[in-house]
């Protein structure tokens, strides 16, 4: 998409004033955290102990080994069983020889490569078919969204470039000059006999003025050479079908295909599905990193979202996989502007829900207002209000207001969570503050796992009832225009509706 990962990575001492917990806080302490402190503090007074949750992390990593979750596990006691690797999850972005599927590209990209041999130069009059003129429609949009014609149009800018490199670098051979030391700045006097040539190297020295003067020419060409031929291989890719993705071997067109992928969560390149887990269950008792929202959490890693736009046929079966194994809640930090097998992903949410499953999602990033699109996965349109445990979630600041990138809805995003300048576990047993309304989402996964954990015999649909009465106890104006419920979750209020609903 868009992504729903969006980022801005530090460490502990580059936050911005901020203390590391304080999405835990409330509105009284001076931050418009969630309540957790208080939270915990009710849960002592009443002698409340909490039953585990198990949820769902579908994302692109989960560290099982980081010292601040490795405690707070789902464990798959089949996979126990069986000494096979199992345990904690399954990667559907696998092959079967253990390695990762990470880079994919766009949705939008990919269907404009689909669709490319077709529909490429023609115009609407080529087409009378409906179905032929509402997928020549649908290409121009992808298209367009790809930005795959800005791309066309300056392809030929980056090939003049690169011959004006290359002639310049010949020029600079035929005269016995040393190219090791020679900078940009002595390329000034660099001159040809020939007319042409000298044009060329003209432009090279404008192209120039924006590296160093001392850099060197062998670097300078090294680099534009380089540029030139990634260039090349994204303009050959515009008609190659092939993707990273079917390396894994599976019929990608077929749900019932879906013996694929391996056991390995963890992923190098990545440190979004272990931040999203650190927010929902770190270890509170350690004394050491961050401390989760829910205690009682064990996570189950489902490693589905790559580098791009995930498969509509990853997500439907990792969410098929959680209800199967007995997830609770699933957590749902990414998300899509095109789907081409939406109904595969709405037809899982669908079975989750009539399986008592609480679905947490993320709004997206990019301060787009999602009653006017469709941002996937969407929830089951029809669906009777005893399965209705769909949440999406927007992300808010420590002041209590919208955050600038959050995408909105005043009848499509449910109410907001904390989601910037917040703190969390990153891969390798490291921490980080990251962005997005990726962190929003889990932040309300974790409090639906208290509230559970605290009143086990609620149904899904009355856990998310008591968290949109929460965020209506805990009204912010500031978010008025922008959600169902202007206000921010919270794990007190929502423990004390949930008493009242234990109670009747």
């Amino acid at each position: 998409m868009v992504q729903v990962i969006f980022f801005t990575a530090s460490t502990f001492a580059q936050q911005v004033n901020l203390p590391i917990h304080w999405h835990h806080q409330n509105s009284s302490q001076g931050y418009y955290g969630v309540n957790t402190i208080q939270a915990y503090n009710y849960l002592k007074n009443q002698n409340i102990s909490l039953k585990p949750i198990v949820v769902a992390v579908i994302d692109g990593d989960l560290d099982t080994n980081h010292e601040d979750l490795k405690d707070n596990l789902w464990i798959n006691q089949r996979s126990v069983k069986r000494k096979d690797t199992a345990v904690h999850g399954w990667n559907f972005l696998g092959t079967a020889d253990n390695k990762l599927i990470s880079k994919v590209g766009t949705e939008a990209f990919r269907e404009y490569k689909r669709l490319r041999p077709k529909y490429e130069n023609t115009q609407l009059s080529d087409w009378k078919k409906k179905k032929d003129i509402a997928e020549f429609n649908y290409f121009l949009q992808v298209k367009k969204d790809a930005k795959i014609q800005g791309y066309l149009n300056f392809f030929p800018i980056i090939k003049l470039t690169y011959e004006a490199f290359r002639l310049t670098d010949s020029t600079i051979k035929a005269q016995g000059l040393d190219e090791q030391c020679l900078s940009i700045k002595e390329l000034a006097n660099l001159k040809s006999t020939d007319s042409v040539t000298q044009e060329y190297i003209e432009a090279a020295k404008r192209s120039s003025f924006r590296y160093a003067e001392t850099t060197k020419w062998t670097d300078l060409y090294a680099h534009q050479v380089e540029e030139f031929k990634t260039a090349q291989k994204r303009i050959k890719s515009l008609d190659d079908q092939s993707n990273p993705r079917f390396d894994i071997g599976d019929n990608i067109k077929s749900l019932r295909d879906k013996n694929y992928g391996n056991p390995i969560l963890i992923d190098s390149n990545s440190f979004h599905g272990t931040f999203v887990g650190g927010l929902i269950a770190a270890n509170r008792k350690n004394e050491i990193g961050i401390n989760g929202v829910a205690d009682n959490a064990k996570l189950m890693g489902l490693r589905a979202v790559p580098d791009g736009d995930e498969f509509d046929k990853d997500i439907a079966l990792a969410i098929r996989f959680a209800v199967d194994n007995g997830a609770n809640i699933i957590n749902m930090s990414f998300g899509k502007y095109y789907s081409p097998n939406s109904e595969w992903v709405t037809d899982a949410l669908a079975y989750a829900m009539k399986k008592n499953v609480i679905i947490v999602q993320a709004a997206g990033n990019d301060n787009r207002n999602l009653d006017t699109i469709n941002c996937y996965p969407i929830r089951p349109s029809k669906i009777k209000d005893k399965y209705n445990s769909y949440l999406r979630i927007g992300a808010s600041t420590s002041d209590g207001k919208k955050a600038k990138f959050s995408n909105f809805g005043s009848g499509t995003v449910d109410f907001f969570a904390p989601g910037e300048n917040v703190t969390s576990t990153a891969t390798f047993n490291n921490y980080k503050t990251a962005n997005g309304t990726s962190f929003a989402a889990p932040i309300v996964s974790g409090v639906a796992a208290l509230i559970w954990g605290a009143y086990p015999e609620l149904k899904a649909y009355q856990v998310v009832e008591i968290l949109k009465k929460s965020a209506a106890k805990n009204n912010v104006m500031a978010l008025t225009p922008y959600a169902v419920t202007a206000g921010i979750v919270d794990a007190y209020q929502a423990l004390l509706i949930a008493k009242e609903y234990d109670q009747k």
